[in-house]
């Protein structure tokens, strides 16, 4: 896929995550270490740092760190901003489970780019 093909797909689903992010909802018991969440989460941040790697052509272990560190910003930041929206709530443990997801995200987008 080309480099422009994934710069539009990440623009689009960081406009995603924010949407979903937007919709009122319940408040779910942040007590438990681990859940469903919690996965969800690191699948939706896996996803971002995929996305947001391969919007480059050069993938230097320096560019892999700036962009993990902008996406785990825009992590915290959709945290918080989960806080000013009715029956949701901000959770350290998001950002954690978020951070793990982008990690592994960022190793599975140069992984399968070292493979060419």
């Amino acid at each position: 896929m080309k480099i422009r093909s994934f710069r539009v797909l990440l623009i689009l689903y960081a406009v995603l995550i924010l949407l979903v992010s937007s919709i009122p909802g319940n408040s779910i018991p942040r007590f438990v270490l681990f859940s469903w969440d919690k996965l969800l989460h690191l699948i939706e941040y896996s996803i971002l740092s995929f996305l947001s790697v391969n919007s480059f052509d050069k993938k230097s272990k320096k560019q892999i760190i700036i962009i993990s560190v902008f996406c785990l910003c825009f992590a915290t930041m959709d945290e918080l901003w989960q806080s000013f929206i009715p029956g949701r709530f901000s959770s350290a443990l998001d950002v954690i489970a978020d951070g793990i997801g982008i990690v592994i995200g960022s190793i599975f987008a140069v992984r399968l780019n070292s493979d060419k």
